[in-house]
């Protein structure tokens, strides 16, 4: 960005005016200087850090790291030695000079701000007044960018393997009659006072697992509409159809469609918190018949922890109405995620408690009845280059019913209905040009139950390719 490497011989100027004392590291630094000047900045930079252990705290050791850090793009890093740096001399302005730059780079628009204003009180000269002029119109020129309306589209379609689409057991049988009932029934039968239909409908049913193929097409769009400064309404809308080729699996065949208005808002402080409703509905199986409508409602808060972390807190409820009444269920979810950047990566941490109200009473609703669950998890996005991307997520839930089941799937037998969920995904995404995004993943799940007919495993891996308009 032009306006931003503007500021850099000034920066640069100005510590030199301010670093008078000799350094142990000046061959270092001189030999970094050489390598930044033959436009390696990198070299420079990680010449700096590999003496970063011996020096770091020493305010003009602190303010060239960062110096060299933010020309390699290492904003990140840049940042915790330019704060270094201000801790012992906060009166150091190449170094707030720097990290208005590296705050910028972020999209820390407010925080640079602020630094601004701390540059502004030192009563900086004409050149300092002039570059300090030049961030301000890039946060101004970035502030109407973000005032004009913005759309995105894409559509893609994605083939996929599908180790057990009904998450059964690998093969597991039940009797579809109580032990009480089954010796009096195999004895109406041999006696001929009852002759079943199908002289097999009343053997034990087997439940197994049947991979399949599938494909999957999708359409998103995503819109953003300034209202004013500070605040804005978003709208995402998706359509997705899912199909698989096995005649096994037809009945997890899905199609959904999704609207997620939203109105967001930026605070004076730079927080920001959003309000969204949302609705969706599901078809399901070979017909495609209706399969459940949702209703919801969240509100997130996020702000800037730290020197660049992002923590967001969200509270959620849900209305779910199946096709089958039995089913439905009202729930509220709280969670949270804390977005660090790192060198080299991004990590993601996240935890999330939530309750499940089944509706009905008695045997008139869900198995199980209510449900209390947790769930924690990390994940790490690893950029490689400026078209790839390498995702992987870890998660570990627990869910515990609070009825004991009693049906088939616990062979009659009250049992209490808990689950213990590892899931692991790994996603590598190629961006080939402005248009297309090639994209593969693979997904395992392993589900262990207090009931053997919920215990599962589960692989899923796919290769797709979106059109971004």
């Amino acid at each position: 960005m032009r306006p931003i490497r503007l500021y850099c011989l000034l920066s640069i100027t100005l510590g030199l005016l301010l670093t008078t004392q000799a350094h142990a590291y000046k061959e270092t630094l001189q030999n970094a200087h050489q390598m930044l000047k033959q436009g390696d900045a990198k070299s420079a930079y990680s010449s700096m850090k590999a003496v970063e252990v011996d020096h770091s705290g020493e305010p003009a050791f602190d303010y060239w790291l960062g110096v060299f850090a933010l020309r390699a793009e290492h904003f990140s890093h840049a940042l915790i030695a330019l704060d270094r740096a201000l801790k012992t001399e906060p009166e150091h302005a190449g170094a707030r000079m720097e990290r208005v730059a590296a705050l910028l780079q972020l999209d820390q628009r407010r925080a640079a701000e602020q630094e601004i204003e701390r540059l502004e009180q030192l009563s900086p000269p004409p050149i300092a007044q002039a570059a300090i002029g030049r961030f301000k119109e890039v946060i101004e020129q970035r502030r109407r960018e973000d005032n004009d309306p913005q759309h995105n589209l894409n559509v893609g379609v994605a083939l996929g393997y599908d180790s057990n689409p009904q998450r059964y057991s690998s093969d597991i049988a039940l009797d579809p009659l109580p032990t009480s009932l089954r010796s009096v029934v195999d004895q109406l039968i041999d006696s001929g006072v009852l002759e079943p239909d199908d002289p097999n409908q009343l053997d034990d049913v087997t439940f197994a697992s049947r991979s399949s193929l599938y494909h999957r097409l999708q359409a998103n769009y995503r819109g953003r509409y300034p209202i004013d400064e500070r605040s804005r309404w978003l709208f995402d809308a998706t359509a997705q159809a899912q199909r698989y080729s096995q005649d096994s699996a037809e009945e997890i065949d899905l199609t959904l469609l999704q609207l997620v208005p939203a109105y967001q808002r930026e605070l004076s402080n730079g927080h920001t918190w959003t309000l969204q409703p949302s609705v969706l509905q599901g078809w399901g199986g070979a017909d495609q018949n209706p399969l459940l409508t949702r209703w919801g409602l969240s509100g997130r808060y996020a702000y800037t922890v730290g020197t660049d972390s992002q923590l967001i807190w969200q509270l959620s409820t849900q209305h779910n109405d199946f096709d089958n009444a039995l089913s439905d269920y009202d729930a509220g979810r709280l969670g949270v995620e804390l977005t660090t950047p790192l060198t080299h990566a991004n990590l993601r941490w996240r935890a999330q408690l939530g309750q499940e109200w089944a509706r009905g009473t008695a045997n008139q609703q869900r198995a199980g009845g209510d449900l209390n669950h947790w769930q924690v998890g990390m994940g790490v996005d690893v950029p490689i280059g400026e078209r790839q991307l390498i995702r992987g997520d870890v998660d570990y839930r627990e869910r515990n019913y609070q009825d004991n089941v009693n049906n088939i799937t616990s062979r009659y037998q009250p049992t209490a209905r808990e689950e213990q969920i590892w899931e692991a995904r790994l996603s590598w995404l190629y961006q080939l040009n402005r248009h297309w995004l090639v994209e593969t993943s693979a997904h395992y799940e392993q589900r262990n139950a207090s009931i053997e007919f919920y215990d599962s495993t589960r692989l899923q891996t796919q290769v797709g390719v979106r059109y971004l308009f």
